[in-house]
């Protein structure tokens, strides 16, 4: 049970942290996109402006995705756990 619980809680915290830099990755993409558009296409832009605008852009269309895909990567990591520590273990010849 205990063990299960560890798993659990190891399981959550993966997923926050994937939730995390997804949205903080969505976020500095927005800030660079939009400074770099503003200073292509505006004449003399408010670069604050626009890099606090790019940040809350960024983290709202970065947090639409970063639930679904922190699931996914937690999936993919237990997957990788998983066969590393079965594929450690000697075959019984019950496979």
């Amino acid at each position: 049970m205990l063990q299960f619980l560890f798993s659990l809680i190891r399981w959550l915290l993966t997923w926050v942290y994937y939730v995390c830099l997804i949205c903080f990755a969505g976020a500095m993409a927005g800030m660079f996109t939009h400074v770099l558009f503003a200073l292509l296409f505006r004449d003399n832009p408010d670069l604050f402006y626009f890099a606090s605008f790019g940040f809350m852009n960024g983290l709202k269309y970065g947090g639409v995705w970063a639930g679904g895909a922190a699931i996914v990567l937690c999936v993919v990591r237990a997957r990788k756990y998983y066969l590393a520590k079965h594929s450690a273990t000697p075959a019984t010849g019950h496979e």
